[in-house]
């Protein structure tokens, strides 16, 4: 086993002369919504999306199959290449869930967080996850409003958990759909994530996080390193932006792109900076490494169609 998660066990394995990583469903009741994601996820098809590499059956059971990202998840990355380009890798992750949110209908991420962006042997960042996730449509159109606050109906949404720090004041405190809009301000909160290195809302409880959520405040990080990586005036503004309380003002996900792509260098850190460590950052994608392969041939595929 190469590490679990919330909801299923992933491994590494080899399938075509490459080495590839898939995820096994540990909980036999999620296996329809488990059988649902390929449809969705081997349709996106984006150099900042994490390929999907097909559904073998190992041992009678589905394992969702996806490359192995040397690197790991973005927030390892960050703490072991304290100077690496964090800006690019936000534009990178922002060009990702364009991709998703102009699909049509529209594909929600609805789980953004750092630990859920892998980041390949070149250094690339790719949206994750998608496997164990709910897919649904919207069919009441007043149930979600999109980032241009048009109603977002047949949108596909691709996560049925809240998760306190990183999640929108209206998915969790009014249960409301996820929506590009949701995905907007989560954006903005893996946006600070990457630039300090720290999860939201460090030191925080549940419950205090909460009535954060509720007022809307957020501390501006004054770190001078977390500065020089890119948290500037400009870019503060802009996750503001994406954290407002009215998800019809939040920008579109093309707007963030542009609005990033307009951001100067970010200046070298001091390559002794250590962020604290992502303790309990929790959430159900989170991974503790161990070994272990498996193997897998295209004689096992299953058909998708």
């Amino acid at each position: 086993m190469l590490g679990r998660g919330g909801f299923g066990d992933c491994y590494l394995g080899t399938f075509a002369g490459r080495s590839v990583v898939s995820k096994r469903l540990r909980f036999h009741y999620e296996r329809e919504r488990y059988m649902r994601v390929p449809s969705i996820w081997k349709k996106l098809n984006h150099p900042n999306i994490i390929p999907f590499l097909g559904l073998p059956s190992i041992d009678g059971l589905p394992h969702l199959m996806s490359p192995l990202m040397p690197n790991g998840g973005a927030d390892d990355y960050v703490r072991k290449n304290p100077n690496v380009n964090r800006v690019q890798l936000l534009i990178q992750i922002a060009q990702g869930l364009e991709y998703m949110h102009t699909r049509n209908p529209p594909i929600i991420h609805g789980d953004l967080k750092a630990n859920n962006i892998l980041v390949s042997e070149d250094g690339s960042a790719c949206l994750a996850d998608f496997g164990l996730s709910r897919v649904y449509e919207e069919t009441n159109p007043e149930a979600a409003l999109t980032a241009s606050g048009s109603s977002a109906t047949a949108s596909i949404t691709m996560a049925y958990h809240a998760n306190f720090r990183w999640g929108a004041p209206e998915v969790i405190l009014e249960d409301m759909h996820r929506t590009p809009a949701s995905d907007i301000f989560t954006l903005g909160r893996l946006m600070v994530e990457l630039l300090t290195g720290d999860i939201p809302f460090p030191g925080l409880v549940d419950q205090r996080i909460i009535l954060h959520l509720a007022t809307g405040r957020y501390d501006r990080p004054v770190d001078s390193d977390a500065i020089a990586c890119g948290l500037d005036d400009d870019m503060w503004t802009l996750i503001l932006e994406c954290w407002d309380q009215d998800p019809s003002k939040r920008p579109s996900a093309s707007q963030v792109v542009e609005r990033l792509r307009c951001l100067p260098e970010p200046a070298s850190v001091n390559p002794d900076w250590k962020p604290r460590a992502n303790a309990g950052s929790g959430g159900g994608s989170g991974m503790s490494i161990s070994s272990g392969t498996t193997d897998s041939t295209d004689s096992e595929l299953m058909d998708l169609d």
